[in-house]
Formats: structure tokens, sequence, C-alpha cells
């Protein structure tokens, strides 16, 4: 999560940078796999100049765990933005905060191979922006690792020599 928010800092601090003139919607640029198959991306959009906007992001993904998060920052009077609502699929973001420093964050939400819809609402004052960052994990198969396995067998060998040292009941007989 700490990473998230220092993507996603980092990535608004740049967005403020670039000035009023790229007042474009930027894609969802994804980054190279890792070597467990996860990776992340970033979008935003910056320079918003209508009172209230509308900013749909779509993107394919395959099946796995989104977490993402989206924030503004307060630079001056007219960079101010306010989020309505952030969705991703239609689940709805948790506010993390509010004001002048707004972010919405979703974590570890399942999805299924395809495309996937990210919709930012939200209030401008004029030359408002924000950027957020997206994390992607993929599904986790259900393979034990070796030291469970190892415990596993070492139980059931535990079980096993139990069972074999128990001492059998013996019955006598008395005759009268």
């Amino acid at each position: 999560m700490k990473k998230i928010l220092l993507a996603a800092s980092v990535a608004a601090a740049v967005l403020g940078a670039v000035g009023s003139a790229a007042a474009a919607i930027m894609p969802v640029v994804f980054t190279a796999p890792g070597p467990d198959g996860s990776f992340s991306g970033t979008f935003g959009d910056n320079g918003i100049t209508s009172a209230t906007f509308t900013d749909t992001f779509t993107f394919t993904l395959p099946t796995g765990l989104a977490s993402t998060v989206v924030t503004s920052t307060l630079q001056g009077a007219s960079t101010d933005v306010n989020f309505t609502s952030v969705t991703l699929n239609g689940n709805v973001f948790a506010v993390g905060q509010a004001g002048q420093n707004e972010f919405r964050f979703l974590d570890n939400l399942g999805v299924t191979n395809g495309t996937q819809t990210l919709i930012v609402t939200g209030t401008s004052a004029g030359q408002g922006s924000f950027a957020g960052t997206l994390a992607f994990a993929p599904a986790v198969r259900g393979v034990p690792e070796p030291a469970s396995w190892a415990l596993m067998i070492l139980g059931f060998g535990g079980v096993g020599a139990s069972l074999r040292r128990r001492n059998a009941n013996k019955v006598r007989f008395q005759t009268a």
C-alpha cells in the first residue's frame, strides 16, 4: 500500500509539473511484468478546465487481483479537484482523504481476464489534475510450498507411528 501511495504521489507531482498545455487524458501506461507476473500502471488527467468531469479509462488485465489509488493535490485555488466517484468495474473506491489533498483507493479487487473500466468523476476549479496508479498481481494457485509439504508428511508419519505403537487390549477369560 505504501508503494502504491508513493507512486501515486510521484505521478501527481509529474502531472502537476506538465502544465495546462497537456490537457488530454493520459492512457493507462503499464510496466513490464515482473518474474511473478505482477505489474503496475499509471493514469491521470491534467488541466481539467470544465467544472465537472468524467474520465473513463479502459484497459485489459488477466485474471488476478487489482489494487489502485487515485490522488489529487491542491497546488493553488485553480488546481483543486474533488472526486465525486471513482469506480473500477462498478466497484466504488474507499475514501482515504478528502479536502485539499484527496485520495481514493481500492485494494485486492478480483478481476477476470478481459477489459476493465475505471471511471473517475469529480469537480475542478479550472486547471485541476489527478493521477493514479494501478497494481496487478496474478491469481495465486493453491500449490503448497515445500515447507508445507514437509510438515504435512511429518504429521502423517507421526499419526502412523502413534497408531503402530498403540498397545493392543488383551482379553483374559477366567474359568470358574
